[in-house]
């Protein structure tokens, strides 16, 4: 099995009212009786093979129903071991055992380790990439900013140690700083494991850091929802660059955001 094959088994999920056989498929490190029974022993949570860091490990979940809803099989969320660290050390983790997480490492070694890395960053962000010129209603609220996609970032730096650099503009930084980016949730959780991670809002529309009922680059307004922290800073150009690879289109050129925070930097000096 490759990688990429099992990543679009757990993109199936959820699936309502299983079926042994749905069971089997998240779990290739099982047999179908090894993975029904982990799933309907205790809490329902078993470890299934991680899809890019070595020493860590997806986790899907088996709810077994009630009177008002149907039982569901569904992706929970990615855990790491101390193994995952290249330095050996916790990052916040609180290392618990996982029903099969050994098979599923091995697993994962046996058929695609040469993909699997282990963890060296100093941090993880995570960018919400929201559009401003297109307001959605989300259930009972209205006028909420289009949700493009989430990446996630790892950092060779803290995100406070970039700010706190004034030899370059924050993107330039951030960029230097890159080693890893996705767009994949489950791949995210695995990158950023147990730590805190810092979160941004930013601009599908323009690629600027949006404000908290602006974007200054493009100026489409919005509601304050009291969610964003009001960023300034662009996406640097590797991000725009991973983004339009993965199909984003942006409605102005992201090279004017860049050319705004490069005038701002330059003022300030």
């Amino acid at each position: 099995m490759e990688n990429k094959e099992y990543s679009e088994m757990l993109d199936k999920l959820p699936i309502e009212n299983p079926t042994p056989e749905d069971m089997a498929m998240v779990c290739p490190h099982l047999t179908k009786e090894q993975a029904v029974a982990a799933f309907n022993d205790g809490s329902g949570y078993v470890a299934c093979p991680p899809l890019r860091i070595r020493g860590g490990f997806q986790i899907v979940n088996f709810y077994k129903g009630s009177e008002d809803y149907p039982p569901r099989l569904d992706w929970a969320y990615a855990s790491r071991t101390r193994q995952s660290y290249a330095d050996g050390q916790s990052h916040g983790d609180v290392f618990h055992k996982y029903k099969r997480m050994d098979e599923a490492m091995k697993f994962a070694e046996d058929n695609w380790g040469d993909e699997l890395i282990l963890d060296t960053w100093e941090s993880v962000l995570q960018i919400y990439i929201q559009d401003p010129s297109k307001l959605v209603d989300v259930g009972f609220i209205e006028n909420q900013l289009k949700q493009i996609a989430v990446l996630f970032v790892a950092l060779s730096r803290s995100l406070k140690d970039i700010r706190k650099d004034r030899s370059y503009p924050e993107s330039k930084l951030l960029d230097e700083a890159i080693l890893e980016m996705t767009l994949d949730i489950k791949i995210g959780n695995e990158i950023k494991g147990e730590r805190r991670g810092d979160i941004e809002n930013s601009c599908a529309y323009c690629g600027y850091g949006l404000g908290l009922n602006i974007c200054r680059c493009c100026g489409h307004k919005f509601r304050d929802d009291k969610i964003r922290t009001g960023w300034g800073t662009p996406l640097s150009p590797k991000m725009v660059k991973f983004l339009q690879q993965n199909g984003h289109r942006f409605g102005q050129d992201p090279n004017i955001a860049l050319n705004k925070e490069r005038l701002d930097y330059e003022r300030r000096l």
